[in-house]
């Protein structure tokens, strides 16, 4: 059962190693970094869809460029991008969810120099006039990875990239109920490291992992101990360094409100005719970021975890200078209150 896990570990620890690894065979690697990347369509190009991940280093190159209230996340991602650590990509995709992400489009197109680069202009409501207006910029997407990477992207291509990443999306579920058990079979770093892994390697491979995971997992023989269960909702997190100090001191983390966690995987994109329509509808219908004008929803999607997952407190995680979650951590800790669960409030 170790190893099973430990192949999760070994992935993230090894992510530019796979990365380098898929493009010597001929293959290309796109670096994306807003979980409204509509990453299907980077596997039908028959190219390798990565989350570019920062690190928990000091920022001393990126400091150079960045003013001194940039986005922790943004300012360590562009700082791996300066070293060197992302040289491998063929083309990096970025998104307007919030200004830090636009504003390391600039700056990477300026000092990086991937070869292909493009920014998806994603709208901050679902209504029906942004639901065609997102199409349109997928379709967009689509047309400029084929003209930069020389192949056409079908149907059928879009079709397979479907399933493949909704297979992924149901497995990642059945693996997070893993948590409702009292104690939890997987602890919260395991399923952190889990989904984190899932965006930076082959679907397919990961998919196999997952497969074995859930057909050992009920003979797991080293379960971990049972804490105060809780709920850990905010920032992105790629590290499982705060999920580890968190599990050491008592508590249980089951249940989570992350882009880098349920945000990530919760909905799936389904089937309809237009294969690129439903992928665009998934993705701006998605459980909503903060960046979203959609509140309502995105509390629902938190207090419905809370429920499912029967936890006792929560951590509102924030990093720092993250805007919208700044703004947003004041309103969620009052409705988490409103359930009778007590709120701590953390600042990365």
């Amino acid at each position: 059962m170790a190893s099973v896990l430990e192949s999760f570990r070994n992935l993230l620890s090894r992510r530019h190693e796979i990365a380098r690894q898929w493009k010597s065979r001929n293959k290309r690697v796109v670096g994306w970094t807003c979980t409204y990347t509509p990453e299907e369509v980077i596997y039908a190009a028959d190219a390798l869809p990565v989350r570019v991940y920062g690190g928990l280093e000091g920022t001393s190159l990126a400091d150079a460029y960045l003013p001194s209230n940039a986005c922790s996340f943004i300012r360590s991602c562009f700082n791996s991008a300066l070293k060197g650590d992302y040289d491998y990509l063929d083309g990096y995709v970025a998104s307007n969810s919030c200004d830090n992400y636009g504003k390391m489009y600039d700056m990477w197109r300026y000092y990086v120099k991937t070869p292909y680069i493009h920014f998806l202009n994603t709208p901050h409501t679902n209504t029906e006039k942004a639901h065609e207006f997102f199409y349109e910029e997928v379709v967009q997407f689509k047309e400029s990875l084929e003209k930069a990477f020389g192949n056409r992207i079908s149907n059928k291509s879009l079709r397979n990239a479907v399933s493949v990443y909704d297979q992924n999306r149901e497995l990642l579920k059945k693996a997070y109920d893993l948590r409702k058990k009292k104690p939890p079979l997987i602890s919260g770093v395991e399923a952190l490291e889990m989904v984190l892994s899932s965006m930076i390697t082959s679907k397919d491979e990961h998919n196999k992992l997952l497969n074995r995971l859930l057909s050992e997992i009920k003979t797991r023989k080293d379960p971990p101990e049972e804490g105060v269960r809780l709920l850990v909702s905010g920032s992105v997190m790629d590290s499982p360094e705060l999920l580890r100090l968190v599990e050491a001191s008592g508590g249980s983390v089951v249940a989570d409100d992350l882009c880098t966690g349920s945000r990530y995987f919760w909905d799936l994109v389904g089937s309809e005719p237009d294969p690129l329509r439903a992928i665009a509808k998934r993705y701006l219908d998605k459980i909503p970021c903060p960046f979203m004008n959609r509140y309502e929803e995105r509390v629902k999607h938190v207090k419905e975890m809370a429920r499912r997952y029967e936890v006792e407190g929560a951590i509102i995680f924030v990093l720092k200078f993250c805007d919208t979650h700044l703004f947003d951590a004041p309103l969620l800790m009052e409705e988490l209150k409103a359930l009778g669960l007590p709120v701590l409030y953390l600042e990365w």
